[in-house]
């Protein structure tokens, strides 16, 4: 009889502690998330961008983690009306890496070097955002709503944008996968598999919170689930939620709200 296979340990920790000691692994230990990120967030983020002034546009990013999209809005394509975009993280390893990999983007640009900064900001510490990221026209943030409650993650949104009419760009973990998994990564050197804090959101209740707070949606907020023709990108560890809604995503406008 073969010998059970030894649990892994599982620790549960801060989520600043979290991304500090995922940064150095998070862009290549094949998170399915991430990559489903990827393949969904182009067509979302043209129609962001089309909502947002012909020129002269701050964007500012909400959890830029280590730039994976804070870089896509610096590329030509891009960048096009966007004069400034500041990023946030509540992680300076991972603004570290964010830093270092938009700056190989404007460095070998020939495009006009856009305005870029990175901040330090935890949008439960109770302290403001950085002056530099408030008065944006648009805000991003992508896989970082599951960390935070519906009412401070969209009250941290309504201090960066301008008073009314800015837009929000927002993806976040499906409830569907939050069910069943939630943010982490197994740690090489002590062999732990290392958990944050994660809430689990459904569409509906994400859609509610907003409209409650300002918040309508433009177009309509999509999904997606893991296929079985996905895993040629994803790889083995996306077989596991293969039919799976794993991912949601859409854009708001902000209109105004209580207390406004």
């Amino acid at each position: 009889m073969e010998s059970p296979k030894p649990t892994r340990q599982i620790t549960s920790v801060g989520t600043v502690e979290l991304y500090n000691r995922w940064a150095k692994v998070y862009d290549t230990d094949g998170n399915i998330l991430q990559t489903t990120d990827d393949l969904c967030l182009p067509p979302l983020l043209t129609h962001f961008l089309s909502l947002l002034p012909s020129r002269n546009a701050k964007i500012t990013e909400l959890g830029c983690g280590t730039g994976r999209n804070t870089a896509k809005l610096l590329l030509p394509l891009s960048s096009t009306n966007i004069s400034s975009v500041q990023a946030l993280d509540l992680s300076l390893s991972m603004l570290d890496i964010a830093r270092q990999r938009c700056s190989v983007i404007t460095t070998g640009s020939t495009a006009p070097i856009l305005s870029t900064g990175f901040h330090v900001f935890d949008a439960l510490s109770g302290a403001g955002p950085p002056v530099e990221a408030c008065g944006a026209e648009g805000v991003l943030s992508t896989l970082v709503l599951e960390h935070l409650p519906l009412i401070v993650f969209f009250e941290s949104v309504k201090k960066l944008l301008k008073k009314e009419g800015g837009y929000l760009l927002v993806t976040n973990m499906h409830e569907e996968m939050g069910r069943r998994g939630q943010a982490g990564f197994v740690d090489v050197e002590s062999g732990e598999k290392v958990r944050g804090v994660s809430f689990v959101y459904s569409i509906e209740e994400v859609v509610e919170e907003g409209r409650k707070l300002g918040f309508e949606v433009v177009g309509e907020v999509g999904e997606r689930a893991v296929a079985e023709e996905d895993l040629e990108v994803l790889g083995d560890r996306g077989r596991k939620w293969v039919g799976c809604k794993v991912w949601f995503g859409g854009v708001f406008r902000y209109v105004g709200g209580k207390g406004e």
